[in-house]
């Protein structure tokens, strides 16, 4: 797959929706040519893979667009108190076009999301667990930052698992 530039004008929601959706891409574009078992292969000492940073961005993007800026009730998060770091084992029955399909999904809610506020200063419906209440434009900028750093962590995975580098 090849991946969109952001545009080099435009206003900033649409910028920040840009960019974001780059290094979703790139996340995604990871995945692409690996096996089941490639794509989860662990990588690192603490035991990440590949479709575990991409299955633990899907629920990022959930708990931060959904839950806290809009509020949302009732969503499915796989972490709890005793198991912080559930979000990144992947459940075997789910393969990785579903997994990818998720992620998207997710992100698309966030995308809308994003574009139905009328503006980026518009406060989070719930505080964090620190008691801070982010704005859409803090959020944004927040996964923007999650995001690229799981890219490059992605990097490297994907070249210790075939050689392969770069965004795509």
């Amino acid at each position: 797959m090849a991946l969109t530039d952001p545009p080099f004008a435009a206003d900033e929601r649409e910028m920040l929706i840009a960019f974001n959706d780059y290094q979703r891409e790139v996340m995604v574009i990871k995945l692409e040519g690996l096996s089941e078992e490639q794509a989860r292969s662990v990588t690192s000492p603490k035991g990440n893979s590949l479709a575990a940073m991409v299955r633990h961005l899907l629920y990022v993007e959930r708990h931060w667009f959904r839950a806290i800026f809009r509020g949302e009730q009732e969503l499915e998060f796989p972490w709890t108190d005793e198991d912080p770091d559930a979000d990144f084992r992947v459940p075997e029955e789910l393969t990785m076009a579903a997994l990818v399909d998720l992620y998207r999904s997710e992100w698309a809610i966030s995308n809308q999301i994003t574009r139905e506020a009328d503006t980026l200063d518009r406060p989070a419906t719930v505080p964090t667990k620190r008691g801070n209440i982010p704005t859409l434009r803090w959020i944004l900028n927040h996964m923007l930052e999650e995001t690229a750093r799981h890219a490059g962590h992605a990097d490297i995975a994907r070249e210790f698992i075939d050689g392969s580098t770069g965004d795509g």
